[in-house]
C-alpha cells in the first residue's frame, strides 16, 4: 500500500474520532480511536498490518515527548524532582522487577528475559492518556502534577530496561553491574544530549530573533525537525534518545521568557502547528492499536494453540495490571515518594495516583518495536507480549473512565460560559465607547465598530435561512435608494444598471451551494482567460482594458459609497438579541465589500489607529475588571487570550484593509 495513502487514510480516521469524541463523552478518546483502528481493520489493504519499529519511534513518539516536555513547567519540576525520580525511576524498576518474576510465573513457558520485556513495556504511564480519562474530572493538583512528570521520564526507563532484556534474550548472558552501568549511561547520557542539542537550537533561534529573520517559513521547520534530529543523534551515541526530546523539550520551556521576543505571528504558528501535529500523532497511535489488534489475535489463534489460549493471556493482563496498582498505591502509601498532601487527602490522592497510572503510546510504541524476525526466524512469542500490552493498555483506560467519575466531582470553573459572554460584550463595548469617542471618519469608525460587534457573536453562529431574510431586505434597500438616485439625476440608468448587475451576481453567489460555488468559479476563470486570448489574437492594448475597468470600478465606487452608510444605519436601527448574529454576518459582508471598492490610504491608517486603540482599550478593560476583582484570574487571562488572538487575526488580515 502506498504510504501516502495509508497516511491519509490515518489522518481522515484521526480527524472523525476527534469528532466523535466531541459527541460521545462517556468514552477516553483513546479507547475510540481504538474502535475506530478496528473498523479499519476491516478494509483490505489494513489486513495484517505490520508497524516498523524504529519508524515508529522516530516518527511519532519523539516529536510527542519533545511537546510534552516542552510544556513541562520546569519551576514545578524542580520543586517536586526527587519525587518524580522516584516514580520515574525507583517505582519503575521495582514494578518491572516484580512484574516480571510474576509474568514469568503466570508464562513459564515464555523465556524469563521476556518476560521482563514484557513488565518493561507495560510501566510507562502515559500523561496524555491521563488527561484523556480525567478531562473533565476535578482531579487534584498535586496528583495530576506528579502523574505527569512521572510519565516524562519513566518512559526511558522502561525503554533502558526493554532493551536490555532483548539483549540478554539475544546474547543468552545478562550481568547486573553491566546492567547497571548501562542504565545510567543510556539514561543519563540521554539527558545530557538533549541538554546540549536543546540548547544549541535555542541559541539559534535567538540568533535568528537577533537578525530579525525568525519568520515563520525558518523558525516552524527548525522546530519541527528538531526532535527528529535530537532523537537519531542521541541513538547514534547509543544513549535514550527519547529521554534526549525529553530533556530539549524541558530547555526549551527554561528558554521560554527569551523565546517570547519571536514574533507574535511565530509563535501562533508554531504553537498550532505542533498542537494539530501532537493531535494526529496521538490519534496515529491508538488508531494504530485497533488496526493491529485483529493481526494479533489471528497469528496467536493460527500458532498451534486453541483460541482458549487468548482467554488466558487476557487474565494475565488482568493480573499483570491490578499487581501494578497495588504496587503503585504501596509505593506512595510508604512515603517513598514524598507527594505534598493533607492528611484528610492522603488515601484518596494515593488511590488517584496508582489507578490513573494509564498506558498509552510508549507501551504500545515499545510492544511493536519487538523485531517481527530473529536469526531468520519469527520472533518467538511476540503476538503474545502485543495482546497482553494491549490489553493493559484497554484495561488502564476502562478502569479509570468507570471509577473516577464516582468519585470525583466534575472539574469546576472560576467563571461560568456566561460569564465569559456577559464580560466579553461589556469589553467590546467599552472599546466602541472609545472608538466613537475618537471622532474619525464616519464610515471607516463605522467599519472598525461593527468589526468589534462581530467579536461579540463568537459563541453564536448566524442561522443561514435568517440570515438571507435580512440580507434580501438589504438588497431590496439597496435598489430603492438606487432608484432615488436615478430620479434626483445623482447617478445615470446605466450606472443603476451595471450597479444592480454587480448585486445580483453577488446575492446569486450567497446562495450557491460549495459545489456550484466551485463550478461557477471555474466558468469565470476559462471565460477570463478566453478573453484575455481573444484580446491577444485581436492584439487589443492591455491598457485600454484597464483604463475601461478602472473607470466601471470608479463609477461601481461612487455610487456604493452613498449606499454603505445608509446600510449600516439599517442594519444598526433593526439590531436585537435575536438576529444579533446575523446582523453582524451581514455587516461584516458589506464591510468587506465596502473595502473592495474603497481603495483609500488614509482611511486605512485611520481604521488602523482605531483598530490598535481598540484592542489596548480592551487590555484596559480586562485590567480594571481584575483590579476590582469583579472577574477572576482564570477569567482574565481567557479574556486576555481571546483579545490577543482577534488582535492577531487583525494583523494577518490587514492586507484585506489595504
Amino acid at each position: 500500500m502506498s504510504i501516502v495513502f495509508f497516511v491519509l487514510i490515518l489522518i481522515i480516521a484521526t480527524v472523525f474520532s476527534n469528532a466523535l469524541d466531541t459527541k460521545i463523552k462517556f468514552l477516553p478518546r483513546a479507547i475510540i480511536q481504538i474502535m475506530m483502528g478496528l473498523a479499519l481493520s476491516f478494509i483490505p489493504n489494513f489486513n495484517h498490518f505490520n508497524l516498523n519499529p524504529e519508524v515508529f519511534m522516530l516518527a511519532i513518539i519523539a516529536p510527542l515527548m519533545f511537546y510534552d516536555g516542552m510544556n513541562t513547567n520546569i519551576v514545578k519540576l524542580k520543586r517536586t524532582l526527587s519525587n518524580t525520580f522516584s516514580l520515574a525511576i525507583g517505582l519503575a524498576v521495582v514494578t518491572i522487577i516484580l512484574v516480571g518474576y510474576l509474568g514469568y510465573a503466570l508464562l513459564p513457558h515464555i523465556p524469563i528475559a521476556l518476560a521482563f520485556a514484557l513488565a518493561a513495556i507495560i510501566t510507562p504511564t502515559d500523561a496524555v492518556a491521563v488527561s484523556s480519562v480525567t478531562e473533565n474530572l476535578d482531579l487534584p493538583n498535586e496528583a495530576m502534577l506528579s502523574l505527569k512528570n512521572e510519565s516524562l521520564f519513566n518512559d526511558a526507563s522502561g525503554i533502558v530496561m526493554f532493551d536490555l532484556a532483548l539483549t540478554a534474550f539475544h546474547t543468552g548472558h545478562f550481568s547486573p553491574v553491566l546492567s547497571i552501568f548501562n542504565y545510567l549511561y543510556v539514561f543519563f547520557g540521554g539527558l545530557i544530549v538533549g541538554w546540549i542539542v536543546g540548547w544549541l537550537f535555542v541559541r539559534l533561534q535567538l540568533l535568528l530573533i537577533e537578525t530579525d529573520i525568525d519568520n515563520p517559513n525558518i523558525i516552524v521547520p527548525i522546530n519541527f525537525i528538531k526532535p527528529f534530529a535530537i532523537y537519531l543523534l542521541a541513538e547514534m551515541f547509543d544513549t535514550s534518545g527519547i529521554l534526549a526530546v525529553v530533556a530539549a523539550g524541558l530547555i526549551q520551556s527554561t528558554q521560554a521568557q527569551s523565546l517570547r521576543l519571536t514574533s507574535t505571528k511565530t509563535q501562533m504558528v508554531s504553537k498550532t502547528t505542533y498542537e494539530i501535529f501532537t493531535n494526529l500523532m496521538n490519534g496515529f497511535v491508538f488508531i494504530l492499536l485497533g488496526v493491529s489488534f485483529p493481526t494479533v489475535i489471528y497469528d496467536i489463534t493460527n500458532e498451534g494453540r486453541q483460541v482458549s489460549s487468548l482467554g488466558y493471556l487476557i487474565l494475565v493482563g488482568i493480573i499483570l495490571y491490578i499487581v501494578m496498582i497495588i504496587i503503585r498505591y504501596l509505593w506512595v502509601t510508604l512515603k517513598l515518594a514524598n507527594i505534598r498532601i493533607r492528611p484528610a487527602d492522603k488515601v484518596l490522592n494515593h488511590f488517584l495516583i496508582a489507578i490513573n497510572g494509564i498506558h498509552g503510546t510508549i507501551t504500545l510504541s515499545m510492544a511493536f518495536s519487538i523485531p517481527i524476525v530473529l536469526h531468520g526466524k519469527i520472533f518467538p512469542f511476540r503476538n503474545d507480549i502485543i495482546f497482553i500490552a494491549a490489553t493493559v493498555i484497554i484495561l488502564s483506560l476502562l478502569v479509570p473512565s468507570i471509577i473516577l467519575p464516582l468519585m470525583l466531582p466534575a472539574k469546576s470553573y472560576s467563571y461560568s460560559l456566561e460569564d465569559i459572554s456577559t464580560y466579553r460584550q461589556k469589553m467590546i463595548e467599552y472599546a466602541i465607547k472609545r472608538v466613537h469617542d475618537a471622532d474619525e471618519d464616519p464610515v471607516e469608525t463605522q467599519a472598525v465598530i461593527a468589526t468589534l460587534r462581530s467579536q461579540q457573536s463568537i459563541l453564536q453562529r448566524p442561522k443561514r435561512n435568517a440570515t438571507y431574510k435580512i440580507l434580501q431586505k438589504c438588497f431590496n434597500l439597496e435598489e430603492k435608494l438606487l432608484q432615488e438616485m436615478v430620479d434626483n439625476g445623482e447617478i445615470s440608468v446605466k450606472q443603476q444598471t451595471f450597479y444592480e448587475r454587480m448585486s445580483l451576481f453577488q446575492s446569486f453567489q450567497l446562495h450557491q451551494s460549495f459545489i456550484q460555488h466551485f463550478m461557477y468559479r471555474a466558468r469565470f476563470y476559462f471565460i477570463k482567460l478566453s478573453h484575455r486570448f481573444k484580446r491577444r489574437i485581436k492584439r487589443v492594448d492591455p491598457s485600454v482594458v484597464t483604463k475601461k475597468f478602472n473607470n466601471a470600478r470608479d463609477e461601481l465606487a461612487q455610487v456604493e459609497n452613498e449606499i454603505s452608510p445608509q446600510i449600516f444605519a439599517y442594519l444598526r436601527e433593526h439590531l436585537n438579541a435575536d438576529n444579533r448574529a446575523e446582523i453582524h454576518w451581514i455587516e461584516e459582508y458589506y464591510r468587506e465589500r465596502h473595502r473592495r471598492f474603497q481603495n483609500n490610504t488614509r482611511a486605512n491608517e485611520i481604521q488602523e489607529e482605531l483598530f490598535i486603540n481598540a484592542f489596548q482599550n480592551e487590555y484596559n478593560f480586562i485590567q480594571e475588571q481584575l483590579g476590582k476583582k469583579n472577574i477572576s484570574r482564570e477569567l482574565a487571562s481567557l479574556l486576555y487570550e481571546q483579545v490577543s488572538n482577534d488582535e492577531w487575526v487583525y494583523m494577518q488580515n490587514d492586507s484585506i484593509y489595504a
